[in-house]
């Protein structure tokens, strides 16, 4: 079946998506042949005069910039220009929107609005996320006609499955909604699964960690993918083990968001995730914008290199994260940044200023996420804390989430009221479900 699956992907490639496959394999001479630090200022250059010739967002906003005149020169030049908000997003849509798009050339997606006030974007048909995604399948062994598996939050539209088989075929994709997790769906979905057995698992870190822990809770064995791609949040290292012992297969840490789909992601050796350099700018910078060293923490700042369309330069996206001072041993020359662990997370705060930052946070929790399918930790308006957790178990609970409110009230010097409480379900933002909220703009 793989043999056929294959003939037919590469008789598709060179006709249906001549396109796609021309700039998968550019894309990966380049990586392999170019300096793709010179090749990443060359494409931000391009892109800033574009967008001044055709964004009057960016026409009015970088008008009083010295080198407007030249474009940038050098990488002094480009930490010059202002910053994005999501305030400038948006606030000013239409405004940032190249002029003289046709329909065929975006795409519009809007965000959950799990982080703050949703954002809407375009993404530039012309140059999709795809030839990216198959060099991130190509570093784990998992080639595009191979069989796959994804488990999102909530069921595809029946048209759009339907259009994804005929697309896709003779290779086999099937879905699993996790918001309807009921055992007789689920009993399905893993007969599926075994059958087709899928190189591939996909989907968002809490709904394949819930997918996991039902697995082995009930002594499920299924047929080991080459790798468990997760996205959307960040993932701690115990859900990590815990994924992998019940697939069977490596966890493949992928980071991206609404605005930019595919930022980076890792590579078999784990050592970090390797930033798409040819794709995007990534900045690691500090809270005056200025470019902070390797391994310091700091904002993310994103350039999308590929969006003509609507184009997002200097973009704060709200993320923390930090650049990595090595290379990986894979050999994929392509620089590292540590796996995000303060995605768009909403500090918790007390009356005296102290932040407590997600990844603290994270790293305070990890090795008792075993015990729990969710938590979120929601803070009020009056600097109070409650821990919402979804037990794995009915004995499982109390007794850990007492722990973690004792590690997390010395954290926080005892300035602010704690508490914890079992819940059924964790309160959601569309299909995302945030570590932290809070009632602070």
């Amino acid at each position: 079946m793989n043999s056929l699956a294959r003939i037919i992907f590469l008789a598709k490639t060179k006709i249906a998506m001549s396109k796609l496959n021309k700039q998968y394999l550019e894309a990966e001479y380049d990586l392999k042949n170019r300096d793709v630090s010179k090749l990443n200022f060359e494409r931000r250059k391009s892109l800033i005069d574009h967008a001044i010739q055709n964004s009057d967002f960016y026409k009015e906003k970088y008008k009083n910039h010295l080198s407007l005149g030249k474009g940038i020169i050098d990488e002094k030049d480009f930490c010059q220009l202002p910053v994005l908000t999501r305030t400038d997003l948006i606030g000013n849509f239409n405004k940032i929107k190249s002029v003289g798009l046709k329909s065929p050339d975006y795409r519009r997606a809007s965000s959950s609005g799990s982080t703050g006030s949703p954002v809407t974007v375009l993404h530039d048909q012309r140059r999709p996320e795809t030839p990216t995604r198959w060099r991130i399948l190509n570093w784990w062994g998992v080639k595009p006609w191979e069989n796959q598996a994804f488990i999102y939050r909530y069921e595809r539209p029946i048209e759009k499955r339907f259009f994804n088989s005929i697309i896709w075929w003779p290779t086999r994709r099937i879905f699993f909604a996790a918001a309807d997790f009921n055992e007789k769906k689920i009993e399905k979905f893993i007969r599926r699964f075994n059958r087709i057995k899928p190189a591939l698992v996909q989907g968002y870190v809490d709904v394949v960690f819930e997918f996991a822990l039902y697995l082995l809770d009930h002594n499920i064995e299924i047929e080991a993918p080459k790798m468990v791609w997760v996205t959307s949040a960040p993932l701690f290292e115990e859900q990590r083990e815990i994924i992998e012992k019940a697939f069977g297969a490596p966890v493949c840490d992928q980071y991206g968001n609404t605005e930019i789909l595919l930022i980076a992601a890792e590579c078999r050796s784990q050592n970090g995730l390797h930033i798409m350099q040819d794709k995007v700018h990534v900045e690691f910078v500090d809270e005056n914008n200025k470019p902070l060293p390797p391994n310091k923490t700091g904002k993310i700042l994103l350039t999308d290199l590929t969006n003509y369309a609507f184009p997002l330069i200097r973009y704060e996206i709200g993320d923390e994260g930090k650049a990595l001072d090595f290379s990986c041993s894979c050999g994929v020359r392509l620089p590292l940044m540590e796996n995000v662990k303060g995605r768009q997370t909403k500090n918790i705060k007390t009356p005296s200023g102290l932040l407590i930052r997600g990844e603290h946070i994270m790293a305070m929790f990890n090795g008792y996420m075993k015990f729990f399918k969710e938590i979120q930790l929601y803070q009020k308006s009056d600097y109070s804390v409650c821990l919402y957790y979804v037990s794995r178990k009915a004995s499982y609970g109390a007794e850990e989430a007492s722990k973690m409110i004792e590690l997390l009230r010395k954290r926080t010097r005892y300035e602010i009221q704690l508490e914890h409480k079992r819940v059924k379900k964790i309160k959601r933002y569309n299909v995302k479900t945030p570590l932290i909220v809070n009632e602070f703009t």
